[in-house]
């Protein structure tokens, strides 16, 4: 990995076992409770007293912080709970300006205090994630669960069809078939899926995804759906792709274009076919890439949620290749060789 920042001195964190998990939850209780309205001198000594027991109460804490700031910085989370200041033993007093401030944060905070909420570090990172994903996940969960083929997260496998054609199915994706009438048709729910199309020339190809068709006869084409949007890769052959909105666009080897759902193709550029569909060999192949894009795609193999929690990072270089199976050694590069720290919580990583 290549990087334009100088290096992180802090070392890499591991981990959590039992213990760390248990001071987690305690760390995550206290933050709760100071950003109460309720919030005494009393409680803030004690907490000051409390985090002084260990390097392990202090860690427990600084990954606490981390995780009240990645809820802060992600739009979404804004929406639901406006900005949460971290809270450290020197943190400022309620009465203070800096506090003030932040106080409309704070009594969002201490509604679940107020209510009793058990707040342990699972139930927070559980909270987190469906901020941060949104009904998108759960919108993606249900499309694997009703279709005919479907990869978990991390998965990938190939599936041979009726018709001859190949199909090899990346990270969480899913598709059904329909191979009658004289057209052979998929529709594509989720992820991305290369088909190695059999020759057919009287019972075209078609996959469906989100309003728009990319049709073959013959060939080698990828279809992704990412986000609100679909992209279609010819690897070998022609595609032809539409939406029913403009003009429908031909592509060639080499050739990619993008849609969405109510507007028309356009191309997207050509790709590189020596990298394109290397999670087939079990890599990730990133070439001067933004950090933010690397973490995108990374994200797709991993079931906790990753999330970038400083803009400045978002912006770093990333160049190298990478194992699918090992991804967390990517995560160790980060802070080895960027000017980045990486916090791991239950079902949450926070890069900042």
């Amino acid at each position: 990995m290549n990087s334009g920042a100088s290096a992180h001195q802090q070392p890499a964190l591991q981990g959590y076992d039992n213990d760390m998990v248990a001071l987690s939850d305690q760390a995550i209780d206290w933050l709760v409770r100071l950003q109460s309205d309720d919030a005494t001198d009393h409680d803030r000594q004690a907490f000051a007293k409390w985090s002084a027991q260990s390097d392990a109460h202090m860690r427990a804490v600084r990954d606490a912080e981390a995780l009240f700031g990645a809820v802060d910085q992600t739009q979404t989370a804004q929406g639901w709970t406006g900005h949460v200041a971290p809270l450290s033993p020197n943190a400022a007093k309620p009465n203070s300006p800096a506090r003030t401030k932040r106080r409309p944060a704070a009594r969002s905070v201490a509604r679940f205090g107020t209510r009793r909420f058990a707040l342990t570090a699972a139930s927070l990172c559980a909270f987190v994630l469906m901020i941060v994903t949104g009904a998108g996940m759960q919108s993606d969960i249900w499309a694997r669960w009703n279709a005919q083929y479907s990869t978990d997260i991390g998965g990938a496998k190939t599936v041979n069809l009726p018709d001859g054609t190949v199909a090899h199915m990346n990270t969480a994706s899913a598709f059904s078939i329909d191979f009658s009438d004289g057209v052979r048709r998929v529709d594509l729910a989720a992820g991305e899926v290369i088909f190695d199309v059999a020759k057919d020339a009287q019972h075209p190809f078609i996959v469906s995804a989100q309003g728009g068709e990319a049709m073959a006869v013959g060939t080698v084409y990828g279809v992704r759906i990412k986000d609100d949007h679909v992209n279609v890769t010819v690897r070998e052959g022609i595609v032809e792709v539409s939406t029913g909105v403009g003009s429908s666009i031909r592509l060639l080897a080499g050739d990619r274009a993008v849609y969405q759902n109510g507007r028309g193709p356009q191309t997207d550029g050509t790709v590189d076919l020596a990298a394109y569909g290397s999670w087939q060999r079990g890599k990730l192949i990133f070439n001067n890439r933004p950090l933010g894009d690397v973490i995108d795609e990374v994200q797709r193999y991993k079931a906790e949620r990753i999330v970038i929690a400083r803009d400045a990072v978002h912006n770093l270089k990333v160049t190298g290749v990478f194992d699918i199976a090992d991804l967390d050694a990517l995560l160790d590069t980060l802070e080895q060789a960027m000017n980045a720290r990486v916090v791991r919580l239950p079902l949450l990583t926070v890069i900042y």
